[in-house]
C-alpha cells in the first residue's frame, strides 16, 4: 500500500462481540494472516456504537451543523469513535487565506514546530471539559489515555485515511463568538484532501457523514515532522484496521503492542494500607492513596494475545516529591522511578516496558522501605 493512499472500501461483514468467533475461514487456519478491509473495520465500528457503548452523557455539537447530536462510544478496548461533519481546521505553520487563520495549533511535530494544516492530517478535539466536571459528561480526551499525535481512522465515501491529534477546539478559559470545547467534527486542510472533501477554511467542509476513530495509549502516538508525518500515519492505516478489526471480532489477530486496555486501580487488589481515595481529576473520579511503605495494588488478569514485550502507561500523581515502585509482572521485579508532580489537579502518564506472558498477566505495585506515587490507572 502506497504511504499516503487511501483504502477503497470493499464489502462489509458483521463484527461479533468479544466472545465471537471469528467468522473467516482463513482466520481460523491461520490467524496471524489475517487482514481487515476498510469496509470490515467501519461496520464492526457502526455496530459497536450502540448506547450501551456510548461514554459521554450528554451531546456533542455537529462543528459544522451545530447540532447538538454527536456521540462519542467506546468500539473496543481503548478505541473511540465518533461520526459528524468535517470542518476545516487551516491553523498551524502553513501559510492560508482564511481570515481565521492561527499560526499556532495546540500540539506540535517531533522537531516542537506547529503542525501544517496543508501538509498533516489532524483532527482536533475539545481543549478541556466544558461542563468543568471529573468524570467530564463529554468525552475529554485526557481521560481517555490520549494526548497530541494520537492516531485516528477517518472514514468518508468509500475512503478510510490515517489522521492524528492536532489540535483543539476552544477551551473554557478562551474568548469565542460560537466555538467551545463540546463540538467535534473539525480536520485539517490535508485530512480533508485526502478524503475528497472540499478543503477550503471558508468554504469547504461537509455536514455529516465523517467517521473518526481514535486509538489511545502511548504506541499510538506518531512521531515525525511536518514533511513526513503523513507518510508515518498513512503507514499505520493497516496495522490499525488489523488491530481494531481482531479487537471487534474475537481476536483473530493479535493486537500490534497491546490491547489497549486501561485498568482502574480501584479495581486492583490492595493490602497492607493502600486504600482508594476520591480524585476528581482521575480516571473514574478515584485513585489509590497510601501505596508504599509496606502497601501494595495487584492487577490480575492483564490478558494479551501472545508474548512479548509492552509498553504499559501509568497514569499517577506523585506530588511534593520524585517517588518510585516497585512492579513486579509473573514474580519479574523491576523499580520504576516517577518524577515529581505540581498538584493534585495533574494526573501525569509514565511508560514503562513490561515483559508478558500469552494470556492472564499479574502485576504488582509496591515499595517496600518508602511512599509510592498515587495511582490512578494502567493502560497496557
Amino acid at each position: 500500500m502506497a504511504a499516503a493512499s487511501a483504502i477503497a472500501l470493499a464489502a462489509p461483514f458483521t463484527v461479533g462481540n468479544a466472545d465471537a468467533a471469528p467468522n473467516s475461514a482463513a482466520a481460523k487456519a491461520n490467524p496471524a494472516a489475517a487482514s481487515y478491509t476498510a469496509a470490515q473495520v467501519l461496520a464492526g465500528v457502526k455496530q459497536n456504537s450502540t448506547a450501551a457503548n456510548q461514554v459521554n452523557t450528554k451531546p456533542h455539537i455537529n462543528t459544522m451543523t451545530r447540532a447538538q447530536n454527536v456521540n462519542v462510544y467506546q468500539v473496543a478496548p481503548g478505541v473511540y469513535s465518533y461520526t459528524s461533519g468535517m470542518a476545516i481546521d487551516t491553523d498551524g505553520s502553513d501559510p492560508d487565506p482564511d481570515p481565521d487563520h492561527q499560526g499556532e495549533t495546540t500540539w506540535e511535530d517531533s522537531n516542537g514546530k506547529a503542525l501544517g494544516a496543508h501538509h498533516v492530517p489532524f483532527y482536533v478535539l475539545g481543549d478541556d471539559c466544558w461542563d468543568r466536571k471529573s468524570p467530564c459528561p463529554h468525552f475529554f480526551y485526557k481521560e481517555r489515555g490520549m494526548k497530541g499525535r494520537q492516531f485516528a481512522l477517518m472514514f468518508y465515501d468509500g475512503k478510510v485515511i490515517g489522521s492524528i491529534f492536532g489540535d483543539t477546539q476552544t477551551a473554557n478559559s478562551q474568548t469565542t463568538s460560537d466555538n467551545d470545547s463540546r463540538e467535534l467534527g473539525e480536520a485539517s486542510v490535508k485530512a480533508a484532501q485526502l478524503l475528497g472533501i472540499p478543503s477550503s477554511g471558508t468554504t469547504g467542509g461537509v455536514d455529516n457523514g465523517v467517521t473518526v476513530v481514535m486509538f489511545s495509549g502511548s504506541q499510538w502516538v506518531v512521531n515525525g515532522t511536518n514533511s513526513n508525518l503523513n507518510t508515518n500515519t498513512q503507514a499505520l492505516v493497516q496495522k490499525a484496521l488489523d488491530s481494531l478489526g481482531a479487537s471487534m471480532n474475537g481476536g483473530s489477530t493479535p493486537p500490534p503492542s497491546g490491547g489497549n486496555v486501561s485498568y482502574e486501580a480501584e479495581g486492583a487488589t490492595l493490602a497492607g494500607g493502600t486504600a482508594v481515595t476520591s480524585c476528581a481529576h482521575c480516571s473514574g473520579g478515584k485513585k489509590l492513596s497510601y501505596l508504599g511503605n509496606g502497601g501494595t495494588a495487584t492487577f490480575s488478569n492483564v490478558s494479551e494475545a501472545a508474548a512479548g514485550s509492552y509498553t504499559m502507561s501509568v497514569s499517577f500523581m506523585s506530588v511534593g516529591q520524585a517517588r518510585s515502585a516497585v512492579v513486579t509482572v509473573n514474580g519479574v521485579k523491576q523499580t520504576v522511578s516517577f518524577p515529581e508532580t505540581p498538584d493534585y489537579n495533574t494526573v501525569v502518564t509514565k511508560d514503562v516496558t513490561v515483559q508478558l506472558k500469552a494470556g492472564s498477566n499479574t502485576i504488582e505495585f509496591s515499595n517496600p522501605g518508602a511512599g509510592a506515587p498515587n495511582l490512578d490507572r494502567i493502560i497496557v
